[in-house]
């Protein structure tokens, strides 16, 4: 049986019981026979649909399509066909005709009632379009490419998407670009978001800087890579992929680094303490490896360095010396370090010979009176192996010139291996006596033999680093600014530049003879003597729309920019604007609407945290009131008896958004909203999922849930007195009597859920499936279907974080990449 719409049937009726003519079958497809028929309701038909689908693609739509007698067979691969090679069946080839004589058909005059099919573009000039690059030229193409199926019928060609049910979805647009949508404080001083450089090494010209960029919360940073082929003149952000195609996920912080000669590679950990793995072959675009077998959760890798054969990396496990050796920094080979080494925190390599430095406990004996005793005491020393790591041998370095304590930094240099002491000489006696210090380089050839080499001026030595074209130091200065010294060849000290007191340094090289320096500013990177702000991508201004929400003729996002709050208002879901009011450093996580006007919630930050709370009439103009103090608040709704709040341990009440109401609440609720008669919360105590349910907003009481969730409650929406939450996976709970009993239901395999709302015709969610974005439809929260939505799969990682409906329309904000997306559609069943 072949399943038709009712316009197929009205057609097909008309086709056999009426002299209709085809064009007038398909005028009737394309305007509609509901409208023709009595009593019942004009509606849009499939080839309207089509018709909206063509003009929104940008293509064009013309009368009537030629005949199919009359159209040439296209000869091009990129011809429009109905059906593919690979989609259509085997058939008997029939014998080749004769070729008849070409007719040139007559020219047709156009109907005025013919409908508008899609046809071949009509031939004008168009001028060049500009190149475009990022999210946007990324969305665009999706958009198109995500069309759907071609579909050829009645001599018209319209696009659809397909859900995963197999329904059609008709009209769903894609998301777009929403940079310029939510845009940042233009009147901001900073960008709100901590970077951190974290380790730098340089090859010949090419110096590689890496680190984190993130909002400081510990898990959710993404490493960043920057790259100069220049000896640090002038610098770019180097491109990121894990192997298996996927985005890199948060929370990866690479602290290691060193390569040259087409190979380079970087150590790390990520947020869950493994250690990670990146290798790179030109350090411009970087993978990140999945971790490698040589290494467990207890290993603390301290220092990396390439070698002739590959790179060793040293370090500690357990109280025991641990170093790792890889052919190509991704298969690492363990071993289990020198005996009666504690840890090893320095390595460096030149030819065969690989050097370490390290601590070790040194036997002593000690005359006490008239007993002797002995006591192990925790000194530093050099090994070096010569045959990849698997023997080793304690070399020494002599105290000369002054020297004192641990040798500090180990580098190749100009004439081979070095490292540095701090020295000091007393001159005079008594009142004139004085002390100077300074600092003395050793140097060898093979690393086995080491002698004093020269002399450099300085109070302490904070770090010393070099490579083949040169050594560098930093040491302590007055008012604690640090001063940068530069060697070319280890006796003469040249002064290269100071450093700020308040940078912190992680790390030192030389490319060509240039120092580079990296580091961290307060909540900024550092690199030596570069504006980051100048490296297109090094730098991002902080920006998070964390909940939306909507009123009569009005919708409302709420979030932060540059590490104040930030609220943007839209009439129509389209063109937004930020909302005025005094910059507030901290941000905005919930909004409502209520019968008093509008209310966002969220924390201040900085100097003096706690609640924020801001209120509206219209959602144009905001004041801060007076909030009560204790806990910030996460979210709000409006219901029968006014506003509520919540925040951990703790709700609050306001009939008029002016006076509060407080009470206590038994967990950390993380989502409110209300029911047609009630409240109901969603959220944990620890790690365990809870809800809540209150008739007035004060009294609350704890629900029973199902068992087998794993994480807390995330977010929760009511239609009536239909609940439905949603956790950080595949898990919703349903509720239909207001909150007091929970349903477990299913969003699908594969999905983990980010947001939830209440729409006309039910519930929308939107989850993530690996690295990209999907959108589920239910009409009660018990049976979900996905929707084909375009532009939410491809490159990089798509995620939907905030949801609403705004009449019947849904609005949906997240990110493409780190870019701001917004997606507008309407609601579907």
């Amino acid at each position: 049986m072949t399943a038709r719409t009712p316009e197929q049937h009205e057609a097909r009726r008309t086709a056999e019981d009426g002299p209709a003519d085809s064009r007038h079958v398909r005028r009737r497809l394309t305007f509609g026979v509901a409208g023709d028929l009595a009593d019942m309701p004009a509606a849009r038909s499939p080839w309207q649909r089509a018709y909206e689908a063509w003009r929104s693609a940008g293509l064009d739509w013309g009368h009537g399509a030629p005949s199919r007698e009359a159209a040439p067979r296209p000869a091009s691969r990129n011809a429009v066909r109905a059906e593919s090679p690979a989609q259509a069946p085997a058939r008997p080839r029939p014998p080749a005709p004769a070729q008849p004589k070409p007719v040139r058909p007559r020219p047709v005059k156009p109907d005025p009632h013919d409908v508008l099919v899609a046809g071949p573009p009509k031939a004008r000039p168009r001028p060049r379009p500009a190149m475009r690059s990022g999210p946007t030229r990324r969305l665009r193409a999706r958009a198109a490419v995500a069309a759907g199926l071609a579909v050829v019928a009645g001599g018209a060609i319209f696009a659809v998407s397909r859900g995963d049910d197999g329904r059609a979805e008709q009209g769903v647009p894609g998301p777009v670009a929403a940079d310029r949508l939510f845009a940042p404080d233009p009147a901001a001083t900073s960008d709100g978001l901590v970077q951190d450089l974290t380790t730098i090494a340089s090859a010949g010209g090419t110096v590689v800087a890496a680190g984190t960029e993130g909002d400081g919360v510990p898990g959710r940073e993404r490493a960043r890579f920057l790259v100069s082929a220049d000896a640090g003149r002038s610098w770019s952000l180097a491109a990121l992929r894990s192997a298996d195609g996927s985005a890199v996920p948060p929370g990866d912080t690479p602290r290691l680094v060193d390569g040259g000669a087409g190979r380079w590679a970087a150590l790390g950990s990520s947020s869950a303490g493994a250690v990670t793995a990146w290798t790179s072959q030109d350090a411009a675009t970087w993978t990140r490896r999945p971790p490698a077998a040589g290494f467990t959760p207890s290993d603390q890798v301290n220092d990396l360095a390439r070698t002739g054969q590959g790179f060793v990396a040293v370090g500690a496990s357990g109280g025991r010396a641990v170093a790792w050796s890889s052919a190509d920094g991704r298969a690492w080979q363990r071993v289990d370090g020198i005996p009666g080494v504690i840890a090893l925190d320095r390595v460096a390599a030149s030819g065969n010979a690989v050097v370490v430095h390290g601590t070790y406990g040194k036997r002593i004996t000690q005359k006490r009176g008239k007993k002797k005793v002995t006591r192990t005491v925790r000194t530093d020393g050099l090994w070096r192996s010569t045959d990849g790591g698997r023997t080793w041998a304690l070399v020494g370095v002599p105290q000369a010139q002054g020297s004192y304590g641990p040798a500090k930094g180990l580098a190749v240099g100009p004439g081979g291996f070095a490292t540095v002491r701090e020295g000091r000489r007393t001159t005079g006696r008594k009142k004139h006596r004085r002390t100077t210090r300074f600092g003395v380089l050793f140097t060898s050839a093979d690393g086995g033999r080491w002698q004093a080499a020269g002399r450099f001026g300085g109070a302490g030595i904070e770090r010393f680093d070099g490579t083949p074209s040169g050594l560098a130091v930093i040491v302590q200065g007055a008012k604690g600014a640090r001063t940068v010294l530069r060697s070319a060849d280890g006796r003469t000290w040249q002064p290269g530049g100071t450093i700020a007191a308040p940078v912190r340094s992680s790390g030192l090289t030389v490319a060509d003879g240039k120092i580079a320096v990296s580091g961290r500013q307060g909540d900024d990177g550092y690199l030596f003597g570069v504006d980051l702000r100048t490296v297109p991508g090094a730098v991002h201004p902080e920006r998070s729309v964390r909940s939306l929400a909507a009123g009569p003729g009005l919708s409302v996002a709420v979030g932060s920019t540059n590490g104040n709050a930030a609220i943007w208002t839209a009439p129509d879901g389209r063109a937004w604007k930020r909302a005025g009011f005094p910059a507030t450093a901290g941000l905005l996580s919930d909004t409502v609407h209520g019968g008093r006007g509008w209310l966002a919630v969220g924390r201040v930050s900085g100097t003096s945290p706690g609640p924020l709370a801001l209120t509206s009439q219209d959602g144009l103009t905001w004041q801060k009131p007076e909030f009560p103090a204790g806990p910030p608040p996460v979210a709000a709704a409006a219901g029968p008896s006014g506003y509520v709040a919540v925040g951990t341990g703790v709700a609050w009440r306001s009939a008029d958004l002016r006076t509060w109401s407080r009470a206590g609440l038994d967990g950390a609720p993380a989502d409110v909203t209300a029911t047609s008669r009630a409240y109901a919360a969603v959220g944990g105590r620890g790690k365990v999922p809870a809800a809540w349910t209150s008739p007035d907003g004060l009294t609350w009481t704890a629900a029973k849930l199902p068992p087998g969730l794993t994480a807390p409650l995330a977010q929760v929406a009511a239609k009536g007195d239909t609940l439905v939450a949603i956790a950080g996976g595949a898990a919703a709970l349903v509720s239909t009597d207001a909150g007091a009993t929970w349903t477990r239901r299913d969003l699908g395999p594969g999905l983990t859920a980010t947001a939830i709302a209440a729409t006309p015709g039910g519930f929308v969610a939107a989850a993530s499936a690996k690295d990209d974005a999907a959108v589920l439809t239910s009409p009660d929260g018990m049976n979900w279907r996905r929707v084909a939505v375009p532009g939410l799969t491809g490159p990089g990682e798509q995620r939907l974080t905030a949801l609403t409906a705004m009449g019947s329309t849904i609005l949906a904000t997240g990110t493409d990449a780190d870019a701001p997306i917004l997606l507008r559609a309407p609601a579907l069943r």
